[in-house]
């Protein structure tokens, strides 16, 4: 179930989105997306940023002016203008979910399933396309796949598609015997 945050950045992301795609070209749509995931990394990697951005005591114009400033040359008149948008209604802060669900919706509309990939070490370039064209194959729809390290994973993978998690890690593994072992 979304909450309700998660559910106005949904409204936000899917008007954009129905906007950018109603002549049938998807580009306007993966521009948008390739400006939002760039503003989100700004935002991110300038923490003072968020702060002026969302403190009430600047006045609204003066933050209209900034993001201009940073984003206004950049950017295409429907990414800024969703960016007045939010500013105007106060919702800046809710741009990491309206990027995360505008590639939610993207994807959905392009038939690509979003997938992430965690491995114990790094695989190879050849094994992660052959993942890539198995997991293609069975969903029978193409496969944005995100490939991670993490060591403490012991050995193994974990699959994530959408909601659905597949774990086959050792570390899953040791955990479930733990649980077992635990009820007894």
């Amino acid at each position: 179930m979304k909450t309700e945050l998660a559910t106005v950045a949904s409204q936000y992301a899917d008007a954009v989105l129905e906007i950018a795609v109603k002549d049938g070209n998807d580009a306007l749509a993966d521009k948008i997306l390739t400006e939002l995931v760039a503003i989100n990394k700004v935002t991110t990697e300038v923490p003072d940023l968020d702060l002026i951005l969302g403190h009430p005591g600047i006045q609204s114009e003066k933050k209209r002016e900034l993001l201009i400033s940073l984003f206004g040359k950049s950017v295409n008149d429907l990414t800024m203008r969703l960016l007045e948008l939010l500013l105007d209604k106060r919702r800046l802060n809710l741009l990491p979910q309206i990027e995360r669900q505008f590639r939610e919706s993207l994807n959905h509309r392009k038939n690509i399933v979003g997938a992430s990939l965690v491995c114990a070490d790094k695989l190879s370039d050849s094994a992660i396309a052959d993942i890539k064209a198995r997991l293609t194959e069975h969903l029978g729809k193409k496969l944005e796949l995100e490939v991670q390290v993490d060591p403490s994973l012991i050995g193994g993978v974990v699959l994530r598609l959408g909601d659905q998690v597949i774990d086959g890690s050792l570390k899953g593994k040791l955990q479930s015997i733990e649980r077992a072992l635990l009820s007894v």
